[in-house]
């Protein structure tokens, strides 16, 4: 038998792509679903502070030494999210994923402190509840980051891994995150796709920055802003990514509706995510397909392609920051 060599034993075991319903996982938490689950989020952070409860303390506002961290614990008053007990009292922390205020369900377990941890922002932050602190779940990017270089590998494994999914899921910013991502829409089904279904679809680009990019913002051409009243020529809608994955065929195109989606949902839209299909070119291409939230009209008069660069052919620059978008606005 021939004897391995060095290089051959640094390369490790060989890593291959996991999907779920045709959708690649890249997190612990994404293998159980692909979608934004408060009980996956309060596992792994509650799991977490049992870890390492040390830099959490001060971000919470728990003061002593933790000495017992319980999920979902069940009392007269309902089930609490996490709760973590010191030497000096109880501490409630109430998750939510949206901006909803959670003041009035943390208030129902007896505590002696309560995280509200929520997008939510109060206006008046002097009214608070004394006890109660609220955190945004950019919040926990500075903590997470500093587990990810704890001696403990579980640790640091789950810290890299929560930061993955909240990225994935746009609750924190990556640190080399692009803001804007732009293309042409010129076609009737890709209006469709966009506007309707809430999806845009590309060919794959090996390298590119897309995977980065927070927003999609699509540039209307002369051709449909004719044929549609409502639809102007240049950017003036602003959609959030809130997933990209990748496929080479029409019935990997469908697995990926069903898995983001519904099979109910694929149903409703079922004529333009066909039509779009036939006017696909396959041949075992990759495509990018974009799953976007609500498009909204942010800008009024439209971004014109001239203002964002110079000419007036296809649009040459994809990536822009809020900034330079609204510098272009405005002139």
């Amino acid at each position: 038998m021939d004897r391995p060599r060095d290089k051959d034993l640094k390369k490790g075991p060989e890593v291959i792509s996991l999907r779920r319903g045709g959708s690649v996982i890249s997190s612990l938490a994404s293998a159980f679903g692909g979608g934004l689950r408060e009980t996956r989020l309060t596992a792994l952070l509650g799991y977490l502070i049992a870890l390492d409860p040390e830099p959490w303390m001060p971000l919470f506002g728990f003061p002593g030494t933790a000495t017992e961290v319980m999920l979902e614990n069940c009392s007269d008053e309902g089930r609490s999210d996490i709760e973590v007990r010191t030497e000096r009292g109880t501490g409630i922390i109430e998750a939510k994923v949206d901006s909803t205020n959670p003041i009035g369900q943390a208030r129902r377990y007896t505590a002696n402190w309560r995280v509200l941890l929520t997008q939510y922002k109060p206006i008046n932050t002097g009214k608070h509840v004394r006890g109660t602190r609220y955190l945004c779940w950019h919040d926990l990017a500075e903590c997470l980051q500093v587990l990810t270089r704890s001696q403990s590998p579980a640790t640091r494994f789950l810290a890299s891994d929560l930061i993955t999914y909240l990225e994935e899921h746009h609750m924190i910013s990556k640190a080399d995150s692009v803001e804007v991502y732009a293309r042409e829409i010129n076609g009737e089904d890709t209006l469709a796709l966009f506007l309707q279904a809430r999806i845009y679809k590309c060919l794959y680009e090996k390298g590119s920055r897309l995977p980065r990019a927070l927003y999609f913002a699509p540039h209307f051409g002369q051709r449909i802003a004719k044929k549609h009243p409502g639809v102007h020529v240049g950017i003036s809608y602003i959609a959030r990514i809130e997933g990209i994955d990748k496929t080479a065929s029409v019935k990997g195109w469908k697995a990926l509706m069903r898995s983001r989606r519904s099979g109910f949902w694929l149903r409703k839209h079922e004529d333009v995510i066909d039509a779009v299909a036939r006017r696909t070119t396959w041949d075992g291409k990759e495509q990018s397909v974009l799953f976007l939230g609500e498009p909204r009209q942010v800008f009024i008069p439209a971004i014109r392609k001239d203002d964002l660069q110079a000419g007036k052919g296809w649009l040459s620059k994809r990536f822009f920051s809020f900034d330079e978008l609204y510098a272009a606005w405005g002139s």
